[in-house]
């Protein structure tokens, strides 16, 4: 018999050794037997398939994964591009399909775009294969399971009759296909396993009991419709000049809930499965953020009362207001912010003491990039944490509070200003740079394949969030965004065939999973407000390591690779990245849709120009504004762009449409108490506003 591979004996090694271990045990229990068994069972499928050197995707592509799941679960199965996947509450239990060394590309997609059931598609020995997985919730004996479904279909294409590939002995098979498919048949083979207890300890489900659960299509079904349940209570996209966007977001949002653990009644936001598997806190921060943005308001309250602060970093205690101010304007509930509004006040005043010189200069040295300095995206976020704190206490009536507030924002924005001024003269710079006293060329993160050249673009969050409650922007700070953006772009140009890819988290990367969220200052700038659209789109044309998933580190494409689309072959930290996927939707959603706190809504700043061409079509519904809820059909036909307003159109103060294709160039505007301003290309339209059109001077 040939050896098994190094990778598959080490496994081998160590589920022998730990079943064997159980079985000798003679108080072990039924269930810790029955699972000895299964694994021992496992462990021999393995060495099978791994003889001659045979091996799956998980050993040759290990970066080419993701994971499945449900809402809550402890650990979800992390899947592979070739359709096996490991069951991390199994003891790391690998299932596969019998198909080692597959040659050719795989085709790896979401079942119906978004969902969570990832499809694998390839052939080998002339047999067509696809294999599907996905999971379900199920209770037996009044304990809830995660159960993995998985259906494999098999066509011989050959003119004789050939064996059905051997797949794990873990799986419980749901009908009885036979072990062989005839010269131009399919066969279809259906299984289920137990992956996850949500914590629990109780004893797993036999396989009789796991085939009374009913089957693949039924179980199907549950999932799908509970997912499109858990979607209904967000802004739904509906139609956009680029799909491929519409399912990227509600793929992300099912992911973040599946890597979400509960645990002991609270509702962790963690940022991955396969890495990262914990809280982080300034990445649970954005990520709540961004629920509350697309309106998520199903554990709003428990997500917020859970909500960590410098657990890792600094800048989580200054932008702590943020979320809560999210969420106060589009629910009014000041009754749940008020019991919050000690620990808010309490982190928010730590910008008064974690300025250097005895609290009246700028904001500390830390490790916000991690490297040691004195970050400019420091001192945006707590100038992001000061302007929300101040709209938090102004509407509880909390005057001292508001004031203080106001003069802690408006004394550091005057000293950042002057310091950050100083050092651009002193280097004769004309770009913000990410250290208040040192060029981006000098620091610790000069490479300009290092994405942190635009760090407080996005993670400082001042430029765009901040501008939408209401912060007083003005000076060098405000006026340099698009030409450090250009100076990035620059400095790029001998290591990017693009400005659509930011660099990689840390430096050694390709780019990253906050790609897109770079470009969230853009917004408010004037030459780059499609940023954010076009940085997602490149993410999905060129980094994706599973279906709609990205690494927080990407790594270089590889030609070799087994997907069949172009993408990234791996990378660091975790796949999925949930906070950095949370920045592509917010981004995406913002620029197509944004309320400000005087109540006007934002519509299409971001919107590319080539998106404003005849019988285009930007549609949306459900998003949330202060007291309901909103959507809008944008049209373009030759010249005329019509946009129809949709929902409680009365709750906003009024509109103020900002596509970047109407800069000096309108004609017509047909509404009634429309105000045109020619030069920012913005058409503002009065509160209750159900229909606009636009007629353009030149087509774009």
């Amino acid at each position: 018999m040939y050896a098994a591979s190094e990778p598959a004996q080490r496994q081998l090694d160590n589920e022998m050794a730990a079943a064997t271990a159980t079985l000798a045990d003679g108080g072990a229990q039924a269930d810790d037997l029955r699972l000895a068994y299964d694994f021992l069972k496992a462990a021999f499928d393995e060495a099978v398939s791994s003889a001659a050197n045979a091996q799956y995707t998980y050993v040759t592509n290990p970066g080419l994964t993701s994971s499945f799941g449900w809402e809550g679960d402890l650990n979800a199965p992390i899947a592979f591009v070739d359709g096996s996947y490991r069951l991390r509450s199994r003891g790391d239990a690998m299932i596969t399909f019998g198909v080692p060394n597959i040659p050719g590309k795989i085709k790896w997609s979401n079942a119906e775009g978004y969902l969570p059931a990832f499809i694998s598609e390839y052939a080998k020995d002339g047999l067509g294969i696809a294999v599907e997985n996905f999971a379900d919730l199920v209770v037996v004996n009044g304990n809830r399971f995660e159960i993995a479904y998985s259906r494999m279909t098999v066509t011989n294409t050959t003119s004789a009759p050939a064996r059905l590939p051997r797949v794990s002995s873990l799986l419980t098979p749901l009908n009885d296909a036979g072990e062989t498919v005839g010269a131009g048949q399919t066969v279809v083979r259906d299984y289920a396993v137990a992956a996850d207890r949500f914590g629990g300890t109780y004893d797993w489900p036999t396989a009789e009991q796991v085939r009374t659960l009913g089957g693949f299509d039924e179980h199907y079904r549950h999932m799908r419709q509970y997912w499109n349940d858990r979607l209904s209570a967000i802004a739904d996209i509906t139609d956009l000049p680029d799909r491929r966007l519409i399912n990227a977001y509600k793929a992300g949002y099912i992911y973040t809930l599946i890597i979400r653990d509960d645990i002991n009644g609270a509702k962790e936001l963690h940022v991955g499965e396969n890495g990262y598997d914990e809280m982080f806190d300034h990445d649970t921060i954005g990520i709540v953020s961004t629920l509350l943005t697309v309106g998520d308001f199903t554990y709003a309250r428990d997500y917020l009362s859970t909500l960590p602060a410098q657990l890792q970093y600094d800048d989580a205690k200054w932008k702590y207001s943020w979320p809560y101010a999210l969420y106060l304007q589009r629910t009014g509930d000041k009754d749940f912010i008020r019991s919050r509004f000690e620990t808010i006040k309490k982190n928010t005043h730590t910008i008064e003491t974690d300025r250097i010189d005895g609290g009246t200069g700028i904001i500390k040295q830390t490790d916000a990039i991690d490297s040691h300095g004195y970050w400019t995206i420091d001192n945006w976020s707590a100038l992001t944490g000061l302007t929300t704190y101040r709209y938090l206490a102004t509407a509880l009536g909390e005057t001292a509070e508001a004031a203080w507030a106001k003069a802690e924002y408006d004394d550091l924005l005057k000293v950042a200003t002057a310091r950050i001024e100083q050092t651009m003269k002193q280097y004769d710079l004309d770009y913000l740079p990410i250290s208040m006293v040192e060029p981006n060329e000098t620091g610790p993160r000069k490479d300009p394949r290092d994405a942190n050249w635009a760090s407080m673009f996005l993670f400082g969050r001042w430029a765009w969030d901040g501008y939408l409650f209401g912060a007083d922007q003005h000076g060098t700070m405000f006026d340099k965004i698009d030409d450090t953006y250009t100076h990035g772009f620059e400095r790029r140009k001998d290591v990017s065939d693009t400005i659509y890819n930011f660099g990689g988290y840390p430096h050694g990367y390709f780019s990253s999973a906050y790609n897109a969220g770079y470009g969230s200052a853009a917004l408010r700038g004037e030459e780059y407000r499609d940023l954010g659209i076009k940085s997602y789109q490149y993410m999905i044309d060129k980094t994706m390591s599973g279906p709609f998933g990205w690494w927080e580190g990407v790594d270089y494409p590889s030609a070799d690779s087994p997907w069949n689309i172009d993408h990234a072959r791996g990378g660091g930290g975790s796949n999925q990245h949930m906070w950095g996927q949370s920045t592509a939707t917010k981004v995406l959603f913002d620029s197509l849709i944004a309320e400000k706190s005087d109540g006007t809504v934002i519509i299409g700043r971001g919107v590319p120009n080539e998106w404003i061409r005849n019988r285009q079509q930007i549609a949306l519904n459900s998003y949330p504004v202060t007291g309901g809820r909103i959507g809008y059909q944008l049209t373009t036909s030759g010249r005329t762009v019509t946009l129809r307003l949709s929902g409680d159109t009365t709750k906003p103060t009024g509109y103020s449409i900002e596509l970047p294709v109407l800069r000096d160039n309108i004609a017509h505007v047909s509404t009634e108490g429309a105000v045109v301003d020619q030069v920012t290309g913005t058409v503002r339209l009065p509160r209750g506003t159900t229909q606009a059109t636009v007629v353009l001077r030149r087509a774009p």
